[in-house]
């Protein structure tokens, strides 16, 4: 009785593990060139093609003979009934990838340090309690539930459970892409905005799309897991467990996020359908680095310039904040030239309330960001015509406390606010804007940077 049991208890466990495995799934984008790889890597040479053929004969057959035989007539007679019936067929079935990707898939499913498994018993609090003070231990004997370093090594696959989204840097070049073409197709809408505007605006995502040379940078963030740092170092703890703990007894924790760039061709759905919406996805892929890490660049071709101008991408990150800030604030839109603008002319005014030894109050700020806010236009002009500007701004500290800037000290003030917003003398946006806003990119959260090789649902 007792044997009959665990018997059957084996295999419903059997048929819930190939359940997890042989899942119904729909592409959302998948990298051939690596799933092939991989699977070469195993097995040698992939097969394209499998032939089946499959003939089938009948025979049949019927003789009869008849003789009569007399001094004048012997006759015989026979006839011979034969009829061959073959068939051929032959079945010709490409192998295609999606095929290709199960087999890889069911073959490294068992190694998989993390993959999508939904019949999961959370233990209970005592293990649970054990497993924060001995995380070490915990990732070798439950490695469903926490996960340390070791397991995340360089060339691991994984599978992960996200909110499948782009990264801000390209979520802006699709914006500013289908902003364009909206006016462009509009003559009445074309005519609501300036032209150099619109060419500045033009000439910053044709940079930005250089930049990604064809890549779409993903950012995406796991839904069942956190990150925890114990005993200093940083594991990944699955929610289900964070959240039998009991509010005082659990520890900080910090989102983590897939990142990695995909092929914008080799999607098989149109991303503007799937990469705004936050979808639950699962996503196959292969750790870049070991752990998790605290910063990403979407920008890879960031990096190279970064080795010749040093800081570029951190400050091409900051410029990327700046754009999403404007677009997401109110509901009026500011360029990347508009925010510079601004930003010059309240730097403007604290240089000169740190001539004044002045210390700002609530007041001032809100009062010099509205003054910055409907002047900022008039340094769209030449220089000489955009000094009204400045002189509004020097105008409010000397009406309210009496501090005067000569006309050599004001223009040093005006080149320091413009150099530090990143507004040059020709009042054209420099790619290395920056500002102390937060970097929307590479902030917040820890990273696990992989390549990515198939996307489904």
């Amino acid at each position: 009785m007792i044997s009959s049991v665990k018997s059957w208890w084996r295999r419903r466990k059997n048929r819930r593990v190939m359940q997890e495995r042989n899942q119904l799934r729909e592409f959302v984008y998948l990298d051939e060139i690596s799933v092939t790889s991989l699977v070469s890597s195993r097995r040698g040479a992939v097969p394209s093609e499998i032939t089946d053929k499959r003939t089938e004969t009948f025979r049949t057959s019927s003789t009869s003979n008849a003789e009569a035989s007399s001094k004048l007539i012997k006759a015989s007679f026979g006839s011979v009934l034969e009829s061959t019936k073959t068939q051929d067929r032959q079945v010709l079935r490409k192998a295609t990838i999606q095929a290709t990707f199960k087999g890889l898939y069911e073959e490294e499913w068992d190694t998989m340090p993390i993959r999508s498994v939904s019949s999961l018993s959370v233990p209970d609090l005592s293990e649970i309690r054990n497993m924060i003070a001995n995380p070490d231990s915990s990732a070798q004997r439950m490695p469903q539930w926490i996960i340390g370093g070791e397991q995340l090594t360089r060339g691991r696959l994984i599978e992960v459970e996200v909110e499948l989204q782009a990264d801000s840097v390209f979520q802006v070049s699709a914006f500013v892409s289908s902003f364009l073409d909206m006016f462009a197709g509009s003559g009445e809408l074309a005519g609501q905005i300036h032209r150099d505007e619109a060419e500045g605006v033009r000439e910053f995502n044709s940079i930005l799309e250089k930049l990604l040379v064809g890549l779409v940078p993903l950012k995406c963030r796991l839904i069942n897991y956190q990150t925890v740092s114990l005993n200093g170092r940083d594991y990944l703890i699955h929610r289900d467990v964070l959240d039998v703990i009991p509010p005082g007894e659990r520890p900080s924790e910090s989102s983590v996020y897939l990142v990695g760039v995909t092929e914008q061709d080799l999607f098989w759905k149109d991303i503007r359908r799937v990469l705004f919406s936050k979808a639950e996805v699962k996503i196959l892929c292969r750790l870049n680095h070991v752990g998790v890490r605290t910063s990403w660049t979407a920008v890879k071709l960031a990096d190279m310039i970064s080795n010749i101008v040093p800081g570029f991408a951190q400050q091409f990150d900051g410029f990327v904040s700046d754009v999403l800030r404007a677009m997401a604030s109110d509901s009026n839109v500011q360029w990347p030239q508009d925010i510079a603008r601004v930003e010059t002319l309240v730097v403007y005014g604290n240089l000169i309330a740190q001539e004044g030894n002045i210390s700002l109050t609530d007041t001032d700020r809100t009062e010099l960001r509205r003054l910055a806010d409907e002047n900022a236009n008039l340094l769209a002009a030449s220089i000489p015509e955009s000094r009204p500007a400045f002189r509004r701004i020097a105008q409010y500290f000397s009406d309210r406390y009496g501090v005067v800037i000569d006309a050599d000290k004001s223009h040093d003030l005006r080149v320091q606010a413009r150099t530090h917003a990143g507004l040059s003398g020709n009042l054209s946006v420099q790619p290395a804007i920056t500002s102390s806003l937060q970097n929307l990119t590479a902030t917040g959260g820890s990273y696990l940077d992989a390549e990515i090789i198939a996307i489904y649902w």
